[in-house]
């Protein structure tokens, strides 16, 4: 067992039966969401949104982080 794993055990001991259900449900859930993820039709929509940003803006639009930054300080605003 890893640092982190021991570490985990010794936490989750610490807390009440309630808690514990409600973090077990949390990871089983957790679990189940990464299991049936599904990376082909994942990247297919990706694909997909690119396509339709090229065919609207153009084969070499791209979006900066700056670009982003200053459009939401501006929206804050």
């Amino acid at each position: 067992m890893s640092t982190i794993e021991a570490e985990i055990v010794e936490r989750f001991k610490q807390l009440d039966n309630s808690a514990k259900h409600r973090v077990l449900h949390l990871l089983e859930h957790q679990t189940e969401a990464e299991s049936t993820f599904d990376f082909d039709s994942w990247l297919q929509r990706v694909q997909v949104l690119q396509a339709e940003i090229h065919a609207t803006y153009g084969e070499e639009y791209t979006v900066g982080s700056q670009q982003l930054l200053d459009e939401l300080r501006e929206e804050a605003s």
